[in-house]
C-alpha cells in the first residue's frame, strides 16, 4: 500500500515541466542541420569551425570550445544515440531537480567531460553530449543513495543502485571501442556525482530561489556567448541546402560533403584528360573507344551534378567544369554521328582543352587561398 505522502510526492515531482531537456534536444538537432548544411558533421573543417574540443585552438584561447562541443554530434548514429539518452533520462533529472538546477548540472557536466577530453587526449579532436549524459547518470545514483530514507520505496529502483549497471555497461562499451572518448564519459559521471552531493533536489512544492534562476541565466548566456563567438570567428565552408541529402545519407558518417565534391572534380579532371588524349589519337575514330568515352563523359557529368555545395566561388568552378564535360560529350556523338573526326572536330577539342586547362588553374588557386576553410590541401584528400 502506498502511502498518502508518496502519492502527494510523486504527484508533484512528475507534474513538473520538463521544458531544458526538450530546448538542449531542440539545439542539438539545430546545430546538426546547420553543419550537415555547411559540408558534413564528418568533415573537420566544419567541425573545427563549428566549436570541437581542439587543445591548439583553446590554448590560443577559444576558451568557448569547452562549452560548444556539448551540443556537436559528429554522424547521425552519434546524434540519435545521445538524443536518445537524454530523452531516457533529462527528464528524470529535470523533475527531480527542477528547470534551474538541471540546467546548472547539465552544461556543468558537460563542461567537465570537455575538460576531461582536453587533458588526456590532447591530440584529438571531440565532441558530444556523452559527457553531460554520464553526469546526469552520476546525479541519479547519488540521489538515490543520498534520499534513500526519505524517497518512496518504489522509486529506488529507478534511481541509486538501479542506474549503476546501465552506467557500468556504457563504461564497458566506451573501453571497447578506442574511438569512443571515455575520458569525457568518466569526467562528467565524476562531476554529476560531486553536483548531486552539494547540491539538494528541488523538493515538492518548494519555490525556486532568485539565486538559482540568476545562476541558470548566467549558464544560458554563456552557452548563447559561446556559439556567438563561433559565429564571429567562422572560417568553415558555407552553406547550401544541396548538402542535406548527403548528410543524412551518411549513417555511420564515413564520408563527408568536403570529401563528395574533391571526388567529383577529381573523376571529372581524371576523365577529361583520358578523353582529350583519346580523341586526340587516331584511334578517336574508332567506335568502341568512342563508345567508351561518351561512358566516362556521363561518368563525369553526374558525379558533378551530384557534387555538394561549397560556395559561391567553388560552386562556379564545379558549373564551369560540368559544362565542359558537356562539351566533350556533345563532340563525342558529333563524331560518332558522322563516323570521322574532322578539322572542325580537333578546333574544338583545343578550345576545350584550352579551356579546361584555365579552370584548373583558377581551382588550384581557389584551394591555395581558401582551401584550408574546406579542409582541402593541394595533392591531399581532405
Amino acid at each position: 500500500m502506498i502511502s498518502e505522502d508518496h502519492l502527494d510526492f510523486m504527484h508533484a515531482l512528475w507534474s513538473r515541466r520538463t521544458t531544458y531537456t526538450y530546448i538542449f534536444l531542440v539545439l542539438n538537432i539545430l546545430i546538426f542541420v546547420m553543419m550537415e548544411l555547411a559540408g558534413g558533421t564528418t568533415n573537420e573543417a566544419t567541425l573545427m569551425a563549428f566549436g570541437v574540443k581542439s587543445n591548439p585552438e583553446i590554448d590560443q584561447g577559444q576558451v568557448w570550445r569547452f562549452v560548444t562541443p556539448i551540443f556537436i554530434h559528429i554522424g547521425l548514429l552519434h546524434l540519435f544515440f545521445n538524443s536518445y539518452a537524454l530523452w531516457m533520462v533529462g527528464p528524470q533529472v529535470e523533475k527531480l531537480y527542477g528547470s534551474a538546477r538541471f540546467v546548472l548540472l547539465y552544461v556543468l557536466t558537460g563542461v567537465a567531460g570537455v575538460v576531461g577530453s582536453y587533458f588526456y587526449h590532447p591530440d584529438v579532436i571531440s565532441a558530444g553530449a556523452s559527457g553531460a549524459i554520464f553526469g546526469l547518470f552520476g546525479v541519479l545514483a547519488v540521489f538515490g543513495l543520498k534520499y534513500r530514507k526519505t524517497i518512496p520505496p518504489f522509486f529506488k529502483k529507478a534511481v541509486g543502485a538501479g542506474v549503476l549497471p546501465v552506467i557500468v555497461i556504457n563504461l564497458i562499451i566506451g573501453f571497447s571501442f578506442p574511438a569512443i572518448d571515455n575520458s569525457a564519459h568518466i569526467s562528467g559521471l565524476l562531476a554529476g556525482a560531486l553536483l548531486a552531493l552539494l547540491i539538494p533536489f528541488h523538493q515538492p512544492g518548494a519555490e525556486t530561489g532568485r539565486g538559482l534562476i540568476t545562476v541558470q541565466a548566467a549558464i544560458v548566456v554563456v552557452v548563447c556567448a559561446s556559439f556567438y563567438q563561433v559565429a564571429s570567428n567562422y572560417e568553415g565552408p558555407s552553406f547550401s541546402f544541396r548538402n542535406l541529402s548527403l548528410g543524412w545519407g551518411q549513417v555511420v558518417g564515413t564520408k563527408s560533403s568536403v570529401e563528395e565534391f574533391i571526388d567529383a572534380v577529381n573523376l571529372a579532371q581524371r576523365n577529361f584528360q583520358t578523353l582529350s588524349e583519346r580523341l586526340d589519337e587516331e584511334k578517336g575514330e574508332d567506335p568502341g573507344s568512342l563508345k567508351k568515352s561518351a561512358a566516362e563523359a556521363i561518368e563525369a557529368i553526374d558525379a558533378l551534378k551530384r557534387a555538394p555545395s561549397m560556395g559561391a566561388e567553388p560552386d562556379g568552378l564545379t558549373n564551369q567544369l560540368l559544362r565542359l564535360m558537356e562539351e566533350q560529350y556533345q563532340l563525342i556523338t558529333d563524331i560518332e554521328r558522322t563516323g570521322t573526326k574532322t578539322f572542325a572536330h580537333n578546333l574544338r577539342l583545343k578550345e576545350n582543352t584550352r579551356e579546361y586547362a584555365k579552370v584548373m588553374r583558377t581551382f588550384s588557386d581557389w584551394v591555395e587561398n581558401d582551401g584550408r576553410r574546406y579542409g582541402i590541401q593541394m595533392g591531399k584528400r581532405p
